[in-house]
């Protein structure tokens, strides 16, 4: 329903912009063939203000006397100049009317108006500027005045500026259609880039109305995140809660028949016998011991920084400690661990007792997860600022899909209900908490049927060995 929701608002959104941008566009649109109206106006009454003083006298091109009598030009131009003195305020129609009537009384005659003698490109820019202006339109235009044949008469563009004239809006329109004038003109005027100039407009509008939708729909799929999180924590949660029930009962049960035995009367207990059942509950103990420790080493990244006891020390000492601390174990298995130490810069300042944990988590790791002899490689190699140790195993390996996960709390690699590893998914959330603690870092590189190798990577001391 959420999701529903949030397209259903998005759709609204799309419809209400591009209703408003249509609307908008509409009227600017209506706005501009208005101005270009007026433009017309404004060139038709500049056209009659010099034609009367200057074009009517030189444009007769035949004078046909009524009734065979040859008129005086100069009182024609006269006869204009006086009659349109008295209709000065008047508009357009009115002057275009008064002349005709005034040359029909005295001439038959074709009047062909030079434009070139009545205009010029200055003048015809400061009309369109100032008409634009008056609108409130601050767009990018060119203009063209042509004849009824498509010949440009004016123009403020080149021939190479064609091309940019096809893209743009264009607004069309006759003047100069009475009966005096021999042919009629096109005023066009280009307007470029009408629609993106719209966009600007509403450039505010936009920008804040994308922000809040990106804050929703980014919202929206950080709460589809925190509850899947949360769905994935509560079944990692449930299973540890089952790994560790499975855990904790067979050393407690083991424990609890060795105390009955013990106890028991009935039963005649040989030194040998006393000591098995003793040997067994000291193991469990250890083990319950070590289980106990493994939860509550995870407690660090629950704390917070923890306070860390810096030393000065050889890391490959601790290295073999953890390995003798371990070695029983793999010698159970019939494993062994081999070393290439061959870092120069060997010193490091740390915790001794974290990154002797961490080096055993890993040893322990390895161990668990083989299927054969465990074989564990061991190396460190210098780096820039420090050095980096590789424990390479030989066991079943890591998914690719998996291998960002195994540092996450509580995350064991799904089995299935098989529990023939045991632990609670806990380690390698410790060891990485360790390792950021210390500024350091640790990576995997493993491929399943093909063991795994940890790199750690650690600091330097400023102390080096002599």
């Amino acid at each position: 329903m959420s999701s529903i929701s949030l397209f259903g608002f998005l759709i609204i959104q799309y419809y209400w912009a591009k209703n408003n941008f249509e609307e908008k566009k509409l009227n600017i649109q209506n706005v501009i063939s208005i101005c270009n109206q007026e433009i017309i106006e404004e060139i038709e009454d500049l056209i009659v203000e010099k034609s009367t003083k200057l074009v009517i006298p030189k444009s007769f091109s035949s004078i046909n006397s009524i009734n065979n009598n040859i008129h005086d030009e100069k009182t024609l131009v006269d006869s204009l100049v006086s009659q349109l003195e008295f209709i000065e305020d008047e508009n357009f129609m009115v002057k275009r009317k008064t002349i005709i009537d005034i040359v029909n009384r005295h001439l038959s005659l074709n009047i062909n108006f030079d434009l070139d003698q009545l205009l010029d490109e200055e003048e015809l820019i400061e009309i369109i500027d100032q008409v634009m202006d008056q609108h409130n339109l601050d767009l990018e235009y060119f203009y063209s005045i042509t004849n009824s044949s498509g010949l440009i008469l004016f123009s403020n563009f080149e021939k190479k500026e064609n091309e940019l004239l096809i893209n743009s809006t264009i607004f069309s329109d006759e003047f100069l259609i009475d009966d005096i004038y021999n042919e009629r003109k096109i005023f066009s005027l280009y307007i470029m880039n009408l629609e993106k100039s719209i966009i600007r407009s509403f450039s505010s509008i936009f920008l804040i109305s994308i922000s809040l939708i990106t804050i929703i729909i980014g919202t929206f799929f950080y709460s589809i995140k925190i509850i899947n999180n949360q769905k994935k924590i509560t079944q990692i949660k449930s299973d540890f809660i089952n790994n560790m029930t499975h855990e904790l009962k067979t050393p407690i049960a083991t424990i609890g028949l060795a105390c009955e035995a013990l106890k028991d009367k009935d039963i005649e207990l040989n030194k040998p016998m006393k000591d098995k059942f003793l040997s067994t509950i000291t193991n469990e103990n250890e083990r319950l011991g070590k289980l106990v420790e493994t939860v509550l080493q995870n407690t660090i990244s629950d704390k917070g920084t923890p306070e860390l006891k810096l030393e000065i020390f050889n890391i490959e000492e601790i290295i073999e400690k953890a390995m003798k601390s371990i070695q029983l174990s793999f010698d159970k298995e019939e494993g062994n661990i081999e070393t290439d130490f061959m870092a120069l810069n060997k010193i490091v300042e740390a915790d001794k007792l974290h990154i002797t944990n961490v080096i055993y988590n890993l040893l322990d790791n390895s161990l668990k997860y083989s299927e054969n002899k465990p074989h564990v490689k061991i190396s460190t190699r210098d780096v820039i600022g420090g050095l980096v140790i590789r424990i390479k195993d030989n066991g079943i390996g890591i998914a690719k899909d998996n291998q960002e996960k195994i540092f996450e709390k509580l995350f064991r690699v799904p089995t299935g209900n098989i529990h023939n590893v045991k632990g609670f998914g806990l380690g390698l959330s410790y060891v990485k908490s360790i390792m950021e603690l210390h500024q350091g870092s640790i990576k995997v590189e493993s491929k399943l049927g093909h063991g795994s190798t940890f790199l750690i990577s650690l600091k330097a001391s400023k102390i080096i060995e002599s």
